[in-house]
């Protein structure tokens, strides 16, 4: 018989011993004293490991210099008062023809999906009749629809025939993107309708708003082929506006027959948190899974959505210019990370085949299935496929960039230096969970943001110029990964805004950081700039993607490209410190303004110039895993991105 003296120590301890013995003695040979006999039973481990016993020894050490002395046995306590807990209620739920005690009987509830801890609790939510909105209220209306529409993942024609809400007057856009991107499969160089970076496309996860204090009115229609859906608001309180009912979907009408309509409403508190709520269609599992998904986010009271495209009213888009008089405006995004269909359901490339279940490439599981935004960009089965395919050769490292492969037609949030920027995370899927992370070294925000009462001075501090010692000390922690799970939303506020406290210009990777969910194309970059981008590229805009507007109250601070000659002869201000810039001669950065010539500065505002790999030869530059360099050149004093 065994006893148990110390906690977790002696869990270990008698966890080795019993896997030990049951190797080599018959069932129901060995018995446990599960009464535990309290700490100062007398009952001794046998045969306790020596690295055991150091370990103890060690730990009470630290508590008595410490001055914690006698902590470990109150923590061993509360373990053992949880671990009784555990065994009862295991026991509860265990099988009846178990005779195997608390830990067999924990293995056997878990092997049956008995698990207590799984099950239901008594402190069960009520639901109950909503409110109207006042007749005094802002009204937001949307005519939504849900229908099937085939989506395109990416630009190489992987699809899937799958589901989603749109407003009803932007149907007929989406059958125009449909429709191009079926045609475009016969042609392997044809994108179709499927821009770089998810600008502005039709199809796409719905996404509306309203403020704090508005009336949010819904007037759905089921435009399905023979399915019921419905459209349910997470967290909300929303009606259905005939019955004051509750729109969820146990009550009658909340789920819409196809070919029928539905009028919601939410009257949305003034003091109602801002941020993102999920909708979701409660009528089914499959089309949630195939993208009848969507976010609903309350923005502050007084706001108004504008196009970061045309600057003009913005009704619905994952990307948006939050402005308002009474506060500064900022850039939203929102990203919803989901799996495409469940776990065994597979996505056809542009030949109408299914998609393996495993890159042949990369090993990933379920390629173009880990999606963001209806967009997946795996690294094997289409990019590294067609390396591989030419050179014989794939490199997976410099897969996830703009650098081997150009722009990706995943999302790419896009913003200039020094905007605020919000992130509204969501949780698209049902299947598994994912793990939101940036690249960027400093990306990070408040894990509790209402609880920071310096939220605003984070958020905002590099507003007008680079902040050279970041806040050290605040209330809540800040993170650079967030992981979320089905249906979960988290509203994400960055320091310092755009370009972090540094203002750095350029791409900032994220991902999901489960590495094979990424891999199978659950990723992304936000692009930040320190140019005008007004299109015309490469003339008056650095990339071949849609003109970007500035958010309306700091128009004129980010400058208009310029090639490098034109800066010969000027004196650059870089927030207070002086250089001038010259054509001739070499650079002295002792004087008070520092002259700088243009080809030094140049230098320090690109990367290394040279070839990759230091080869002429295409075919070992692909081969030589260097992404640290760019082949510019120069004429006379202006520099050219190509040759």
């Amino acid at each position: 018989m065994f006893g148990v003296k110390k906690g977790w120590k002696n869990w270990y301890a008698l966890a080795v011993v019993l896997v030990t013995l049951g190797l080599c003695v018959p069932a129901g040979a060995l018995t446990t004293d599960h009464s535990h006999g309290g700490h100062n039973s007398g009952n001794v481990a046998v045969d306790k490991p020596a690295w055991l016993e150091k370990l103890e020894n060690q730990v009470d050490h630290e508590e008595l210099m410490g001055g914690m002395e006698g902590r470990q046995d109150k923590m061993d306590q509360t373990f053992m008062k949880v671990m009784d807990q555990l065994k009862s209620k295991l026991k509860e739920h265990a099988s009846p023809a178990s005779a195997g005690g608390g830990f067999h009987d924990s293995w056997a509830g878990h092997q049956l999906g008995q698990s207590y801890l799984l099950g239901p609790t008594e402190a069960a939510s009520k639901v109950y009749r909503g409110a109207h909105c006042p007749s005094n209220a802002p009204v937001k209306k949307y005519e939504v629809a849900a229908i099937n529409v085939e989506i395109t993942l990416n630009q190489w024609g992987d699809y899937y025939p799958g589901y989603m809400y749109v407003l009803t007057k932007d149907i007929d856009k989406v059958r125009a993107e449909e429709e191009k991107n079926a045609a475009a499969r016969e042609d392997a160089l044809d994108p179709g309708a499927v821009s770089n970076g998810l600008q502005g496309d039709a199809i796409q996860p719905f996404v509306i708003r309203a403020n704090q204090g508005d009336c949010l009115r819904i007037k759905f229609s089921n435009q399905l082929e023979d399915e019921d859906a419905g459209f349910q608001v997470n967290g909300s309180a929303m009606i259905i506006s005939s019955t004051g009912q509750p729109d969820t979907a146990a009550t009658p009408g909340a789920i819409v027959a196809a070919e029928e309509s539905q009028d919601y409403e939410w009257y949305i508190p003034i003091d109602e948190q801002e941020g993102g709520h999920m909708i979701q269609n409660h009528a089914g599992r499959d089309p949630s899974s195939l993208g009848l998904i969507g976010t609903m986010i309350v923005e502050p009271m007084g706001s108004k959505y504008k196009d970061p495209w045309t600057g003009g009213p913005l009704e619905s888009g994952w990307m948006a210019m939050i402005t308002n008089d009474d506060a500064r405006d900022f850039r939203e995004f929102t990203l919803m990370y989901h799996e495409v269909g469940d776990e065994s359901f597979r996505p056809l490339n542009r030949h109408g085949e299914m998609i393996p279940q495993r890159d042949p490439q990369t090993d990933a599981y379920r390629p173009s299935a880990r999606a963001m935004n209806f967009r997946s960009e795996p690294f094997g089965i289409n990019n590294l496929a067609q390396q591989e395919k030419k050179f014989h050769f794939e490199d997976e490292s410099l897969a996830y960039s703009s650098y081997t492969f150009g722009d990706a037609p995943t999302t790419i949030p896009r913003s200039y230096l020094g905007d605020p920027a919000k992130f509204r995370l969501v949780h698209g899927g049902g299947e598994v969970f994912h793990s939101h992370h940036p690249h960027g070294g400093t990306i990070r925000w408040t894990r509790s943001p209402q609880r920071e009462v310096q939220l605003k001075n984070l958020t905002q501090a590099a507003y007008d110029g680079p902040v050279k010692f970041p806040v050290v000390r605040t209330t809540t922690d800040r993170v650079d990964v967030e992981v979320i799970g089905p249906s979960e939303v988290v509203d994400l506020e960055t320091e310092c805004g755009s370009g972090l406290c540094q203002r750095l210009a350029g791409d900032f990777l994220f991902h999901c950081h489960v590495a094979h969910h990424y891999v199978a194309g659950m990723w992304g970059y936000w692009r930040v700039y320190n140019t005008l981008q007004t299109g015309n590229y490469p003339f008056a805009s650095t990339d071949v993607m849609r003109p970007l507007k500035e958010l309306p109250d700091r128009v004129g601070r980010i400058p208009k490209g310029q090639t490098s000659d034109k800066l010969v002869g000027r004196t650059m201000d870089w927030f207070g410190k002086k250089f001038k810039v010259v054509g001739e001669g070499k650079s002295d950065w002792t004087k008070e303004v520092p002259v700088v010539n243009i080809k030094d500065w140049v230098k320090y505002m690109l990367p290394p110039k040279g070839q990759p790999g230091h080869v002429d030869d295409p075919i070992k530059q692909i081969k030589s895993y260097d992404g640290s360099v760019w082949d510019y050149d120069w004429k006379d004093n202006q520099v050219l991105s190509e040759r």
